[in-house]
């Protein structure tokens, strides 16, 4: 647990003043904060168990004329108030718990950062897309000064630990913490820009815990060579953004979006990406929603999602016999002779299918994954049919 010594000093000071009575302000062990104690009883303050919400009062070992009021806000736990009370002052308790959630919630209203335009359009474009049409947003990107008439897809970028290490311990004052957020978005623009030089007319917005979102540029460059560069120097381009305290760096890629429209779904398709991605391969890389191939799906609820999806994948199986001979491979468990048999084919004829296949959609439908993708499309297909 930590706390600004700002708000420590307020909470401290307010609260005497208004009980009129000695105090301490203490932390979940029984330290005392930043010194701020008059107390005639003298450290250490033992609690006898730990704090929790909702629970007003804890003794304090050694000092059975003291009481703990834990000072609770949004569920977390800030401190604790020690002074010399009984369990049946419920005022007193009132008094010190309201007071001190009051000028918590002051504390945090002040100091926590303020999002500038374009972080608070590109949070609404990630967390809350239901509220914001693709008119709206070509408005609102133009009227940012943004141009309207470049290919682009959207980036989730998760520089893990900037929550954390700059902006979680409250207390420092408003402009220092907007100016790290505003100093990390220039590293992103730069770090993007200077890799890929050509194409700099990125929107980079700032959208809670670590994340940035970056409507990338891709004017004059296609969506897999930028996919490629960015996969393969992924260290090079993101090692500017790496501290002390930012060790690992992933980055969700959306796919390529022509009109505002597709670059809604761009957005909600990179944070899919990085959410799917580090649960699958870890931190430190880059995700594709494009390679996910239909695990985001199986997190939606939308059908019509699904059925475009599974036709854009089996559509691809566009000769005679090769999409029956995936259902039947499919339903024989990936057995080479039993497909053959349920087919009346020659075993030879199974694997020439099955090659075409691969070199169709750039797969192997012999790899588990890669079956197991396709079984789920043509579900899809089926049941959404």
């Amino acid at each position: 647990m930590s706390m600004s010594p700002h708000l420590a000093k307020e909470l401290f000071t307010r609260i005497k003043r208004v009980i009129g009575r000695p105090l301490a302000l203490i932390d979940h062990k029984g330290a005392v904060i930043d010194r701020l104690a008059n107390l005639k009883a003298k450290e250490p303050y033992q609690l006898r168990r730990l704090p929790a919400e909702h629970q007003p009062l804890i003794e304090i070992d050694s000092h059975p004329e003291l009481q703990a009021i834990p000072m609770y806000f949004d569920g977390r736990l800030y401190g604790l108030i020690v002074t010399e009370l009984s369990p049946e002052d419920s005022q007193t308790i009132e008094i010190i718990t309201s007071l001190a959630e009051l000028l918590i919630q002051q504390f945090i209203m002040a100091h926590k950062p303020q999002p500038d335009a374009v972080d608070l359009l590109l949070t609404r474009v990630v967390y809350r897309s239901e509220t914001i049409d693709h008119e709206e947003l070509e408005q609102q990107v133009a009227a940012l000064g943004y141009r309207l008439d470049v290919q682009r897809c959207a980036l989730v970028i998760q520089l893990k630990g900037f929550w954390d290490n700059y902006l979680k311990t409250l207390g420092e004052f408003l402009p220092g913490k907007d100016s790290l957020i505003a100093a990390k978005k220039r590293d992103i623009a730069q770090s993007l820009s200077s890799f890929f030089s050509r194409n700099q007319d990125n929107l980079i917005g700032y959208i809670g815990n670590d994340n940035f979102l970056v409507l990338k540029d891709l004017n004059s460059s296609s969506y897999p060579q930028f996919c490629q560069l960015l996969e393969q120097h992924l260290g090079q381009i993101t090692n500017m953004l790496k501290n002390v305290h930012i060790a690992e760096v992933s980055i969700g890629v959306g796919e390529a979006a022509l009109t505002s429209a597709d670059l809604l779904v761009s957005a909600q398709e990179a944070l899919q990406a990085l959410t799917i991605g580090q649960k699958v391969a870890g931190l430190g890389r880059v995700y594709r929603f494009d390679t996910l191939g239909l695990l985001p799906l199986l997190m939606q609820s939308s059908n019509e999602r699904k059925e475009k999806a599974a036709a854009k994948l089996l559509g691809l199986l566009d000769e005679d016999q090769l999409q029956p001979t995936l259902v039947a491979f499919l339903d024989n468990n990936l057995n080479l002779t039993e497909t053959a048999a349920a087919l009346g084919v020659h075993r030879n004829t199974v694997i020439y299918r099955l090659d075409r296949i691969q070199e169709k959609i750039g797969q192997d439908p012999r790899d588990f994954t890669v079956a197991v993708e396709l079984y789920l499309a043509n579900f899809f297909q089926k049941m959404l049919a």
